[in-house]
């Protein structure tokens, strides 16, 4: 697959005399439903393979599936276009006619379809010439971790079940991280894993978990492997559900309807530091509602002074069902 720079490409509105007015982009501060991309269906659960030019959406979807509702994933190409000359950000699908790179993880996506509900995906570049799409299949009521990977032959499945704890909870929501490790960046800069994260409802409840990736190992040869792993649950779980998580950096997101929200399941953040995790912190009224917010995912643009968080919410006003929203963070 052809890979392009990890950069979101500033596209340049000005004349000659008042060109970079505003130089330095920046995602608003309050959220944004996706118009281009959702419909009058659910619209959940996304993630970014990596940035360049286009910004390549992955998601999960029930709109191709009104009778059975099924949700199966999808890509969506979708340029954020930064105007210097007013400050003003427009964002609108990709036009992927003639895009290599958008064709080839297409098929990726695609060869994941099934009868049965595929949730929570995840992307992660291990070389080159192989790009893993990890993600939740429910298979007799319960959710297990697949993958799928790129192979050289078109529409060949190359796609594996793995079982991080037992057969009887769910396992959803899968995120790797690492001190040098950062999301979505060209393979040669990105870094290795070194943990990964989890949900499961082992105990009843969605808790959050991590589970270390042995030193010698490749993401893919710890998800094969068969030998037990040594799973922790993490400190700054409730009795209440603790689901959806992701990490970016050192920052951990979720979702989680604790004591103390603004609705059902609020948006939630955590630090990670040399002595654990930070006690967790309230995305506030902001960027929660009264109504559901679902797995948040965060990326790094270059040339914008903040960071992009994507995340999905049945709120009034959207398209139907659970659209998807964006929203500026701030960086560190």
């Amino acid at each position: 697959m052809r890979r392009i720079l990890p950069i979101l490409t500033l596209l340049v509105v000005s004349n000659a005399c008042d060109r970079d007015r505003y130089p330095q982009g920046i995602f608003p501060e309050n959220p944004i439903n996706l118009s281009d991309v959702n419909s009058p269906f659910d619209d959940i659960n996304s993630d970014i393979p990596f940035v360049g030019h286009s910004v390549y959406l992955v998601f999960s979807t029930n709109r191709a599936n009104s009778q059975t509702m099924d949700f199966n994933l999808t890509l969506f190409p979708v340029d954020f276009t930064w105007d210097k000359t007013d400050g003003i950000l427009s964002v609108s699908r990709s036009n992927t006619l003639f895009d290599d790179t958008y064709t080839s993880f297409l098929n990726l996506v695609r060869r994941t379809e099934s009868t049965a509900h595929e949730k929570g995906p995840y992307t992660f570049l291990e070389n080159q010439k192989n790009s893993i799409l990890i993600f939740s299949r429910e298979i007799n009521g319960k959710y297990s971790l697949f993958t799928e990977q790129e192979v050289a032959i078109p529409n060949a499945k190359v796609t594996n079940q793995h079982q991080i704890m037992d057969e009887v909870s769910n396992e959803m929501y899968p995120s790797f991280y690492g001190r040098n490790f950062k999301k979505g960046a060209e393979q040669s800069t990105q870094g290795k894993p070194e943990k990964l994260i989890f949900s499961s409802d082992r105990d009843g409840s969605f808790d959050i978990y991590e589970v270390d990736i042995p030193s010698g190992d490749t993401p893919m040869q710890f998800l094969t492997d068969e030998r037990p792993k040594a799973i922790r649950k993490l400190g700054i779980n409730t009795a209440s559900n603790d689901h959806m998580p992701f990490m970016f950096g050192d920052l951990l997101v979720f979702s989680s309807d604790r004591p103390g929200g603004f609705g059902g399941y609020d948006l939630y953040y955590s630090i990670k530091t040399e002595t654990g995790w930070a006690e967790p912190v309230n995305m506030g009224p902001r960027v929660n509602s009264e109504y559901d917010e679902y797995r948040p995912i965060v990326s790094e643009h270059a040339n914008f002074t903040n960071r992009l968080m994507i995340f999905s919410s049945n709120r009034p006003g959207g398209l139907g069902g659970f659209d998807l929203y964006f929203v500026g963070i701030p960086k560190p």
